[in-house]
């Protein structure tokens, strides 16, 4: 799609949104108030215990659009208030949400809140119709509050704004390179073949979320991006997530994965405030000449066997092979605006280097959000983000570069213009190669809520989200470099463009209905639409005739291009029905129908019930439970799904050339008729409690979650005229554990006070079914790796020897290995035995914060995951192809069962399969603001300067670099595999943040 055409869309989406929004006022607008009768409300909010201002806790007038937050001193202004008395509600992380009663016109109220760890007040707006409170979900939800977390930790990302602060929700880091993706993983994984990725909404918009792109290295098809990335943390309010299917119903098919929604910051009622972020600082490869291993190598021939430790080498020569990277970003906001219109408006700029002169990214975006409340029956949300920039990716990501020439340096290179680098040096990496992505990414979004009457409510949202994606790999025609690369004299260039577009339309509307004084109900209908259209276009060329050459055109030799595209929708209606009683005990059930174009033909409409309960225990008089002061039970089963690839259902032709070069067709994929959803069922068990005064809380959650019908590849009878494989559902897989999260203050006076979180989750997966694809009980989806009937999904196999002799010159010899029954037997024979899974089965989050005088505060968090394996590429390169370790030329030195495994070089990977289990002390940060007396000269209201580090120790048995590196999909054992080759470990960093608001 060229320049023009992209904008033309973008404006055409905007004009159609706002249309929208236009067409659902005049259809429904009639209002019955004006602003000239309608009056302020004012005040101050304080803490109960010690009298302290409170600072932005947000204060609403209940059943209308009208909001604010406090100051800098505790204080708030809501105008254009309607009729003479009001309810307002007053929430606070922290602190037990408040509802009091006001007059209008009254400007002296003074609202106490109370310290609670436990939130059962708070309004959540994920998987449910419309705005709902914690007290009347029978599920579990996770929710970050990033406006707090990033006023203290160094986050750059939305994947480290998550990380270790949601229990059940596991980061899995693939490099240390800025810019670089991570994946993330819901209660482990719940298919075989299709996405494992959760669902992302940013206010109620879906969007792209996809976790592996960018440059596909033409050796290894690794991708390293994400465009979790593209999101800025400082435009974000707080993030919702929900875990599975029983909470996940409503969002229907693709949501058996979970869903994170991403709520941006809104303005406030009041004059102009401005705020402006400034970070800098650096990041680097932490004690590489500790980390790094020698190799060795027979240099002579002759037996003399020498080592090399390169990066020592380098250092000596005064040639730093890593860089320290810098890193630098900029934020601006401005918010205020009346009730009846309300802005937030941001622009952010990164620019940040890494550790590689080739890796960097420059990045710039804008957000602009408005609420109009034009009467108290209306308010109307529309949001708009853009970004755009680049972010170039080293060689490294693909499978060389840098790294790889690093890594495995070779002794008898450094006599040579080598100087002991396995290829290229740096400076040959750096001038030949060049790997970027482009990307433009524009999202929007509009939310129209319509009170008619006191109780009924509707809302609206339609939005869109763009994502254009150039992938570029370039490497020049350069003979200066042929002693290190054969073919530097030939060059070649790979361009891709791709076009992703996400269309939202959710309609939902609410119903309340009193029946007694005690008991009431709520009935919500609901109908979405969700549509996702990918475009892509690629080109290749190899062989540029002479020095200077670039474009594709250029290139004479094997030149390819391809074009596809994809659409994928989903329609979706839902009914779902609420009682309560006394606002302490709620049922719910809803029930939710699907209809999706990757279907088969023959596959009908599919349905996902839910059900659920919750009872606040302790607002029961009966109740008495020393040092208990809340407790709520809830209970929820639900089901979700996810669709078919798509195409995967349709009978396809390939076109080929035919006689004379006359076009034709041969079959291509059989295709089924019958082919439907995989269909994820939950049920949750668990409770809310708050001890000694709430100051201490608890969230405990068990879960079991089973996908049935997940989607599998069966061989193709030759007879049927296809070749290959035919996707069926066939599977079943089963995920289960508990989920905890315990967050208090234990100590808090009018200047001091300490907060802490833990959290902490398991997940026991299994495979319980393949159906009859296959003749075994298992399928192998990558190398080493097995889906098998009985173990977790995708989990780590292979021969594993037992025992073994070595004779006289260092050779294994009288090998034996497992017979996967407690004995031994001939290696030829043996089977392949179970050697770990690929995920954790426990991972957690320690968080602390001391806060001292109001102005300085102090941060650490330190988060682990266990039970888990991982596979150390680097070792088998070196010790397996390359013969560098010193386990090849001092075999005498080493466990003879070890050795046999490295000699044979393959068919046994038990000497590289480890425990990735890791504790990293992940953020120390220390915060201090600045008093008000200071920052009044400068014309600011309010001044902090952080410092924090971040990635500073890792304490692991792990074997290689970095448990926490692996490749992101491409050829390194599927997307199951958590293999580390060839990439950087995390990079320390110490940031430096500067925030002042006017």
């Amino acid at each position: 799609m060229n320049d023009a055409s992209y904008r033309k869309r973008i404006w055409r989406t905007g004009v159609w949104c706002l249309g929208l929004v236009a067409a659902f006022s005049l259809l429904f607008f009639t209002p019955t108030s004006t602003q000239g009768q309608e009056g302020s409300v004012g005040g101050l909010v304080v803490s109960s215990e010690t009298a302290r201002p409170l600072t932005d806790a947000t204060v609403e007038v209940v059943g209308t659009g009208l909001g604010t937050y406090t100051n800098e001193r505790g204080r708030f202004l809501l105008t254009g208030v309607p009729g003479q008395e009001v309810e307002l509600r007053v929430s606070l992380l922290g602190y037990a949400t408040a509802t009091v009663s006001a007059d209008v016109g009254d400007m002296n109220l003074q609202i106490q809140l109370s310290p609670s760890a436990i939130e059962l007040d708070r309004i959540v707006v994920t998987g449910t119709p419309g705005e709902q409170t914690r007290r009347a979900l029978g599920n579990t939800m996770a929710t970050v509050d990033a406006s707090q977390v990033m006023e203290t930790a160094p986050i750059q990302t939305l994947s480290e704004l998550i990380n270790g602060r949601a229990a059940g929700v596991a980061i899995i880091n693939t490099t240390g390179m800025v810019g670089g993706a991570s994946r993330v993983r819901i209660r482990g994984a719940s298919s075989f073949s299709l996405s494992n990725e959760p669902l992302v909404y940013i206010d109620g918009v879906r969007v792209n979320n996809d976790q592996s792109s960018g440059p596909t290295n033409q050796a290894f098809g690794s991708a390293s991006l994400s465009r979790w990335n593209d999101l800025n943390p400082d435009d974000i309010e707080s993030i919702e997530i929900i875990k599975g299917p029983a909470a996940a119903t409503l969002y229907g098919t693709e949501a058996s994965n979970g869903v994170v929604q991403i709520i941006t910051k809104r303005g406030r009622a009041g004059a102009p405030r401005f705020n402006l972020t400034v970070r800098q600082g650096a990041n680097w490869f932490a004690n590489p000449e500790g980390r790094l291993w020698e190799n060795f190598y027979d240099v002579g021939g002759d037996g003399t066997v020498e080592s090399i430790d390169l990066v020592e080498l380098e250092n000596e020569r005064g040639n730093q092979i890593w860089r320290t990277g810098h890193v630098q970003q900029y934020d601006l906001s401005v918010s205020g605006g009346q009730n009846i219109l309300k802005y937030y408006l941001a622009g952010n700029m990164d620019l940040s280097e890494g550790v590689e002169p080739e890796n960097s990214v420059e990045k710039y975006g804008m957000r602009a959000n408005v609420s109009i409340t034009p009467s108290n029956e209306w308010d109307i949300r529309g949001n708009l983000s853009y970004l755009t920039g680049r972010t170039n990716v080293p060689l490294e990501a693909g499978g060389g570069g840098l790294t790889w020439t690093t890594y495995f340096a070779r002794p008898d290179e450094l006599g040579t213009p080598r100087r002991g680098f396995w290829s290229g040096t740096p400076e040959a990496y750096t001038a030949l190669w060049d790997i970027w992505q482009d990307v433009d990414r524009t999202t929007l979004g509009a939310t129209i809520n319509h009170r008619p009457w006191e109780n009924f409510t509707q809302r609206l949202t339609v939005g869109f989200d763009h994502t254009r994606e150039q992938d570029n790999e370039f490497m020049a025609h350069d003979p200066e470099w042929l002693y290190f690369f054969s073919f530097a004299d030939r060059g070649y260039r790979w361009t891709r463009e791709r076009n992703v577009d996400y269309t939202t339309v959710d309609y939902a509307a609410t119903f309340n209905y009193p029946l007694t004084d005690d008991i009431s109900t709520s009935t919500s209908v609901g109908g979405q639409f969700y549509s996702r259209k990918t475009h892509l276009v690629s080109v290749y060329g190899e062989a540029f005739p002479t020095p200077g050459l670039t474009s594709v055109r250029a290139t004479t030799q094997n030149r390819d291009a391809d074009e596809t595209s994809v659409e994928n929708t989903t329609i979706g209606l839902y009914v779902q029905e609420q009682i309560s009683w006394k606002d302490r005990l709620f049922l719910t059930a809803a029930l939710r129908g699907d209809d999706n174009s990757a279907f088969g033909v023959d596959y009908d409409f599919v349905t996902y019930p839910k059900i659920s309960g919750a009872w606040v225990l302790s607002e029961e008089d009966f109740f008495e439970v020393d040092q208990v002061n809340t407790l709520k039970l809830r209970a929820a089963y639900g089901q979700s799904g996810q669709q078919p690839d798509a195409f995967v259902a349709i009978r396809t032709l390939s076109p080929v050339p035919g006689p004379n070069n006359v076009g034709t067709v041969t079959p291509d994929n059989l295709g089924n008729p019958d082919l439907g959803p995989e269909k994820g069922s939950e049920i949750e068990l668990g409770f809310d409690a708050g001890l000694f005064s709430d100051r201490v809380g608890i969230e405990f959650t068990y879960y079991r979650q089973t996908t049935e019908d997940a989607i599998l590849l069966r061989e193709i009878a030759p007879s049927s005229g296809f070749s290959g494989s035919q996707w069926v559902n066939a599977g079943e897989i089963r995920n289960s554990g508990i989920e905890m999260l315990v967050r208090g203050r234990p100590w808090e006076t009018d200047r001091h006070s300490l907060d802490l979180t833990l959290n902490l989750s398991t997940n026991e997966n299994e495979v319980v079914s393949l159906g009859d694809v296959t003749d075994e009980d298992f399928i192998s989806p990558g190398r080493y790796l097995r889906h098998q009937v009985g173990y977790p999904v995708g989990s780590w196999f292979s021969k594993r020897v037992v025992s073994a002799d070595l004779d006289a010159n260092g050779i294994a010899q009288n090998i034996l290995c497992d017979d996967g029954q407690g004995g031994s037997t001939d290696c030829a024979t043996a089977p392949e035995v179970y050697l770990g899974r690929n995920t954790p089965s426990m991972e957690g989050g320690f968080g602390s914060s001391l806060t001292l005088f109001n102005n300085i505060r102090l941060h650490a968090q330190f988060d682990f995951k266990t039970g888990f394996s991982k596979l150390d590429g680097n070792y088998r390169v070196r010790c397996f192809f390359f013969s560098e370790c010193r386990e090849n030329w001092f075999p005498e030195e080493f466990d003879p069962v070890k050795i046999a495994e490295i000699q044979a070089a393959g068919p046994y990977v038990d000497v590289l399969v480890d425990d990735g289990d890791f504790l990293k002390f992940r953020e120390l940060s220390l915060s201090y603001t600045v008093p008000s007396e200071w920052v009044t000269k400068i014309g600011a209201q309010r001044g902090t300067i952080t410092l924090a580090g971040r990635n500073l120790y890792t304490w692991t048995k792990f074997m290689g670099l970095e448990p926490e590196s692996t490749f992101n999909g491409g050829s390194r054992g599927g997307s199951f595999s958590l293999w580390e080759q060839n990439v950087l470990p995390q990079l320390t960093q110490f940031v430096a943040t500067f925030n002042v608001t006017f």
